[in-house]
């Protein structure tokens, strides 16, 4: 899959980010609407599909009753064509008006070079653009379709470590490593907020996953070896997992500096209380050094490149200190019939 950055883009992992806020999104709302917003005249077809002025054959494709997907062809892609793609983009994806331009510009730059290169995608924010281009020649064919970028429930690892109903609809999953400085900051100010958010619906899980950065962070590694060491040696406390985590987030300026961190990892569970008899013995062994590179492998399968890396169901959150992009996250779930919507909420 190839992809292109544009004005306003700045190239980010496997994707393409706007960094921009998002407004009202049509995408997760009414599908009918989408031609009254994003200002086009359009012929309507059947199977909610409608041509628009310029000739691009569009599909709003529902799930759940709201707008998922985004999708289309043009036989002969042009400047009008380009402009009422823009146009349905910046509906879509609710950022407007501030990205109609440089999408046009992309499109304009980007078309020709894609011809004959199969599906090309870029990222704006957590919306997904691919697009198909062939033909030797302008005016080319063109083939797009714009939606959430959403990973599969069964792309995901199963978790060692969670909170909340096991059969819970709603799955919040943490990518973390212990040394790294922002994953620190999540965990002790963000984390509490949506616990107390969101925990309490009684509907939702909250999953920890180690994604140790080695070649960033060198005690990353060793440090989810003892969380697992300390967990064990504490079988009989579901919340020892916990206090541990926590604790070395609290400590990570400390031990982070260490050359050897293990005695030091030992001394931090003492100090929670924590039976700590096996822990030294269990990391000298390695017993959890596959578990964990195998937790780091199912996160670069996912094609994480940083952390925290933070999923509600499939969606990632772009902006983890951003509280209002869990509850959006949810309503895109609550929209395409994934979980019901909780008593007392509205649309």
């Amino acid at each position: 899959m190839t992809l292109f950055p544009f004005r306003l883009l700045a190239l980010a992992s496997a994707a393409v980010l706007l960094l921009a806020p998002a407004g009202h999104a049509q995408i997760g709302g009414d599908p009918d609407a989408l031609p009254e917003l994003a200002g086009l005249q359009v012929e309507p077809l059947p199977e909610n599909t409608f041509r628009t002025e310029a000739g691009l054959v569009v599909e709003a494709v529902p799930r759940g009753g709201a707008l998922y997907e985004v999708r289309g062809r043009s036989e002969a892609f042009e400047e009008p064509q380009a402009l009422e793609l823009a146009a349905l983009v910046a509906a879509a994806t609710g950022f407007g008006a501030d990205i109609e331009e440089p999408v046009l510009e992309f499109l304009q730059r980007a078309v020709p070079e894609l011809a004959g290169a199969g599906p090309s995608a870029v990222g704006i924010d957590h919306f997904r653009l691919t697009l198909e281009v062939s033909g030797e020649a302008a005016p080319f064919e063109l083939s797009f379709a714009l939606s959430l970028a959403e990973v599969p429930p069964a792309a995901f690892p199963e978790a060692r470590h969670a909170k909340g109903p096991a059969d819970a609809p709603i799955v919040v999953r943490e990518f973390s490593d212990f040394q790294c400085p922002a994953c620190r900051r999540f965990n002790l100010e963000v984390m509490p907020q949506l616990e107390a958010a969101l925990l309490s619906r009684g509907d939702v899980r909250i999953e920890y996953h180690h994604f140790p950065l080695m070649g960033s962070f060198p005690n990353s590694f060793r440090a989810a070896e003892a969380a697992e060491c300390v967990a064990d040696a504490n079988a009989a406390d579901d919340g020892a997992f916990w206090t541990y985590q926590r604790a070395l987030y609290v400590e990570q300026p400390e031990w982070g500096r260490l050359g050897d961190p293990d005695e030091r990892f030992v001394q931090i569970a003492a100090q929670e209380g924590l039976e700590v008899d096996d822990v030294a013995r269990c990391l000298a062994e390695g017993r959890h050094e596959q578990s964990v590179l195998e937790a780091y492998q199912a996160a670069m399968a996912l094609q994480l490149r940083g952390t925290p890396s933070i999923f509600v169901g499939g969606f990632q959150i772009q902006n983890f200190g951003d509280l209002n992009a869990y509850q959006r996250a949810i309503g895109y779930l609550e929209a395409f019939g994934a979980v019901e919507r909780a008593a007392g909420e509205s649309d």
